[in-house]
């Protein structure tokens, strides 16, 4: 009895953890929609913003520059990381966590100083658990990201910039490819322009421009706004990333704790059946003594 006793309770505590996973899922699917459309409606406008600076900086000529477009040899770099501030997203912010680490190691190997910025709990906890603690941590940020927290965010690395304070600065992120697929990946943000593998590519001809204001004002406007616009694309398609990782992963947990409850349920149907058919022989055998 105290067997089937055991069966019942794990029985009780796998549906209550079916119905908490389920109930997870479906705040995450719901999530997912809000935060994927908005990651959609903001990447070709990053995209198409860095695609007209490009050109224009090409267009200019020799004498168009802006400070946070100089380029100089990079001895301090500033890793922005970002991950969700909760768990339960499966190899989400692990997967995230080890890109930054990846990048860094290029970087030390490099001759550089590496110094990162943690925008999300977990990947605060995990730096800090591989002896590479993060300078600064920033959360809530990642459920719903606002243009307002990456603005903050890029005008202080823009102010270290222009004072020298550091070279070179990159945000490692999760690009948002579909509901099935997350990949890591990293942004060159200061200085502007850097390349990197994401980076659009100009298209049409960059010459023959007429210019009102001149170049170099109207790139005084838009680099900046890059900037900000970069960042705050990279945290949307972050925040969508995870809503979909932690779908899958609650999914999958919901699935898990169905094929438990199923053999769970299986062993207590045959325990409780052997218990009855052992007490049907028990009886018919006191039966047949008495007769």
């Amino acid at each position: 009895m105290a067997n089937l006793r055991d069966l019942r309770r794990r029985r009780t505590s796998v549906a209550n953890t079916k119905k908490i996973t389920r109930t997870m899922e479906l705040v995450a699917s719901a999530k997912l929609k809000k935060a994927q459309d908005a990651a959609a409606a903001s990447r070709p406008y990053a995209d198409a913003l860095r695609e007209l600076v490009a050109k224009l900086s090409a267009a200019g000529g020799d004498d168009v520059g802006h400070p946070l477009m100089a380029k100089r040899a990079a001895k301090k770099v500033v890793i922005l990381v970002c991950t969700s501030d909760r768990g339960l997203a499966g190899a989400f912010n692990a997967n995230l966590v080890n890109k930054a680490i990846e990048r860094a190691d290029e970087h030390i190997a490099a001759g550089r100083t590496v110094e990162f910025v943690a925008l999300g709990k977990k990947a605060a906890s995990t730096l800090a658990f591989n002896g590479t603690p993060a300078a600064a941590t920033h959360t809530k940020i990642m459920d719903a990201p606002k243009y307002a927290q990456a603005q903050k965010l890029a005008d202080a690395l823009i102010e270290r910039f222009l004072a020298s304070g550091v070279d070179l600065v990159e945000v490692v992120y999760a690009r948002f490819i579909s509901a099935a697929r997350q990949v890591p990946d990293h942004l060159a943000l200061l200085p502007a322009g850097a390349s990197d593998a994401s980076a659009p590519k100009a298209k049409g001809p960059t010459k023959d421009f007429q210019f009102h204001p001149n170049a170099g004002e109207l790139l005084a406007q838009l680099i900046p706004q890059m900037v900000k616009t970069a960042l705050f694309s990279a945290l949307l398609q972050t925040s969508a990333a995870e809503h979909a990782a932690r779908r899958v992963a609650m999914k999958n947990a919901t699935d898990a704790a169905s094929d438990m409850l199923k053999a769970l349920n299986t062993a207590y149907n045959r325990g409780r059946q052997g218990k009855i058919t052992q007490e049907i022989a028990e009886i018919v055998g006191a039966v047949e003594a008495m007769a």
